[in-house]
């Protein structure tokens, strides 16, 4: 399962990604394709990796591809956010660590996503500054 969609005035491409379905990998790289077509080169990326439990090799490879696909229509910056009911901070930490030639950035939310996407320096409450 998976949801392409544009917001033309942040110039930004979402992306959602659920359980993974090759069956349908054509119409999902169509409808990438197709939303590409109507930003503006240079436009952002805002992944989202919506599934539960371990991340699979099938799911960086996914990610992978799509990074490649959108860098290749324009992209200037992607961002991955992998959502999960896994509390873990080491899983948080790591989310997702991907070999590419171009720049993917992680972020633990969608908010956090957004701010590094619009140029806004995210700021983390640390346990460190609390105390």
């Amino acid at each position: 399962m998976h949801d392409v969609q544009i917001n033309p005035i942040k110039n930004r491409l979402y992306i959602t990604l659920g359980d993974c379905n090759y069956s349908g990998f054509a119409e999902y790289v169509n409808q990438i394709e197709n939303a590409c077509k109507y930003l503006v080169p240079g436009f952002t990326c805002l992944a989202v990796l919506n599934r539960k439990g371990i991340l699979r090799q099938s799911d960086k490879d996914l990610l992978f591809n799509t990074a490649d696909l959108v860098y290749s229509y324009g992209a200037s910056k992607i961002v991955n956010v992998k959502k999960s009911n896994n509390t873990s901070g080491f899983l948080r930490r790591r989310l997702i660590s991907l070999q590419t030639d171009f720049p993917i950035e992680n972020a633990e939310n969608i908010r956090q996503a957004e701010e590094i996407l619009d140029g806004k320096k995210y700021e983390e409450k640390s346990l460190a500054s609390a105390g």
